[in-house]
């Protein structure tokens, strides 16, 4: 079997370091295992210009067109993650390079999470937590919370995290919206849930949880006007991207009370910026993009990935293909009687 490599090219150390177990089993296989945090797009391309899988981790835009046009060698780009917006995907296709996904490795943890920032964000347990250790006991803390059983719950995108949310919600006691053009209104009713359009679901929930995808379309989607249509003392929290939510007319909500309090694990710029006017509220919880984060879930990352590795090693039609359009163009990048769908 000729030379085959696969090359990730940027992962987080902090919380998803690969597992010690990948090289052995790619050299075990025949395939030669390379990573490293390659943090400028010249690395990147060092790196990856021979490889014949490319893996990245990190959310950063980081497989540009410019770099996706030099790629020698590559028949497949894995996006360690749900989200695939640190890929330029349409560059990939026109290079015959499909590009998979990770898109069920995570969901019961963002699920989790976004439950616990709603949670939070409702009974203001950071700002309680906060003032204790300051040496202030001052329960008005704690005002003003919303009990969830008889309110609404808005779920902005309607996919399988959201799904899962839903799940975890239902023993509220309490409605659900979804908005989600993508599906049905039936699917969405069996899970509880009323499908809605984004401004009537804006006008009728209470609390607002956002897991839509971070595309040209969603790019602040919720801004000032939307943020106007909302109910009055909102509670908003974004566990999917930053930039689908303006930072900056969020932070103008919530001075204005518009918005009583918000718990976000992303934001537009990463890290949170030391200026950020976000940081001045305390109602709202901030955490540092870990919604995805348990050991299991880095187990299951690095599984999912390395078994596309050897899909592709072995001519296998790799699953969560995000670009089948590039079908046609990559069946000659994988390995002659390769099995094309």
């Amino acid at each position: 079997m000729a030379h085959f490599q696969a090359v990730l090219v940027d992962f987080d150390d902090d919380l998803f370091p690969p597992p010690g177990w990948i090289a052995g089993e790619m050299a075990a296989a025949g395939v030669e295992w390379v990573q490293g945090q390659h943090r400028s797009s010249e690395a990147v391309l060092e790196a990856t210009r021979r490889a014949d899988v490319v893996l990245v981790q990190s959310v950063r835009p980081l497989l540009s067109a410019g770099i996706i046009d030099q790629l020698e060698r590559c028949r497949c780009i894995v996006r360690l993650g749900i989200g695939y917006d640190s890929v330029d995907v349409a560059a990939a296709t026109r290079r015959g390079i499909v590009v998979c996904n990770a898109p069920t490795y995570c969901v019961d943890d963002v699920a989790d999470h976004s439950v616990a920032l709603l949670l939070g964000c409702v009974r203001h347990l950071g700002r309680q937590d906060r003032w204790i250790r300051d040496g202030r006991w001052d329960r008005t803390g704690a005002r003003p919370a919303r009990r969830l059983k008889g309110h609404t719950l808005g779920l902005v995108g309607f996919g399988r995290i959201a799904q899962a949310v839903a799940r975890r919600m239902a023993g509220f006691d309490l409605s659900i919206l979804a908005y989600d053009p993508f599906i049905a209104a039936e699917q969405i009713l069996s899970l509880g849930a009323i499908k809605c359009e984004l401004d009537d679901l804006l006008a009728g929930a209470d609390f607002i949880s956002v897991h839509c995808p971070l595309t040209a379309e969603t790019h602040h989607l919720l801004g000032d006007r939307e943020f106007a249509l909302a109910r009055d003392g909102v509670f908003v929290v974004n566990t999917s991207r930053g930039p689908i939510i303006d930072n900056d007319a969020l932070a103008r909500a919530l001075a204005s009370g518009k918005v009583w309090g918000a718990g976000l694990d992303v934001f537009e710029t990463e890290p949170l910026p030391a200026d950020s006017p976000l940081r001045g509220f305390d109602n709202v919880i901030l955490t540092p993009h870990v919604a995805a984060n348990s050991e299991e879930s880095v187990q299951d990352l690095y599984r999912t990935g390395c078994n596309v590795v050897l899909d592709v090693l072995h001519g296998r039609w790799p699953p969560s293909v995000v670009n089948p359009e590039a079908m046609d163009a990559a069946a000659f990048r994988l390995n002659a009687g390769g099995k094309i769908p």
